[in-house]
């Protein structure tokens, strides 16, 4: 009996010790060590989602400067195109005004000359009588070609290129064919919509 009961004794020993030994092991992985550890790890995730924003942040802000000094470039360009554009149409529309309204010289544009037909009697003209009632003689037109030939305007480039694409041109050739950079070719084809 005195057996038993120190068996029994050992064997409550050893529970209460493997009890306080497993509280123990428990309280080391689910305490404070443990949620230090968690702290560490998502201290070390919010400096890196921290870093990776930072640097898209910069990328983003280089690529917006970066957009708006193209979109200045390119609106620098629409003006400079508008411009031209509008100048030819004005340059166009005066020498079509000019055109319309120059003075008539003989040098440069027809003239017509009347001169008197000759008669047909025998009688010098001094000694023909000349009434009142006698029909005045017709006079011959005399015709002079201008020395200059008048051109029409040449139509303004954005024209020209609209046409040329309509045809099937590519850019190039219709920078080429006249004598403009493929870029603003590209450009009056963007805006005619080809």
């Amino acid at each position: 009996m005195y057996i038993a009961i120190v068996l029994s004794s050992a064997s409550l020993l050893s529970c209460i010790c493997f009890f306080l030994y497993c509280r123990h092991y428990i309280k080391s992985r689910t305490g404070e060590h443990l949620l230090a550890e968690y702290r560490e790890e998502v201290q070390k995730l919010i400096a890196e989602l921290d870093a990776a924003t930072d640097r898209d942040e910069r990328l983003v802000t280089e690529r917006i400067t970066g957009l708006k000094t193209l979109m200045e470039k390119v609106d620098k360009r629409l003006r400079v195109l508008i411009g031209e554009e509008e100048r030819r149409r004005v340059h166009a529309e005066t020498y079509a005004e000019l055109g319309r309204r120059r003075p008539v010289s003989p040098s440069a544009a027809l003239t017509v000359e009347t001169q008197p037909l000759p008669l047909v009697s025998d009688t010098p003209v001094s000694e023909t009588p000349v009434s009142d009632t006698t029909p005045a003689m017709p006079q011959a037109p005399r015709v002079m070609i201008a020395e200059q030939q008048i051109e029409p305007a040449p139509l303004p480039v954005a024209e020209r290129v609209a046409q040329l694409s309509k045809a099937g041109l590519s850019a190039d050739l219709i920078a080429a064919s006249l004598k403009v950079s493929i870029a603003e070719v590209e450009l009056v084809m963007a805006f005619v919509g080809q």
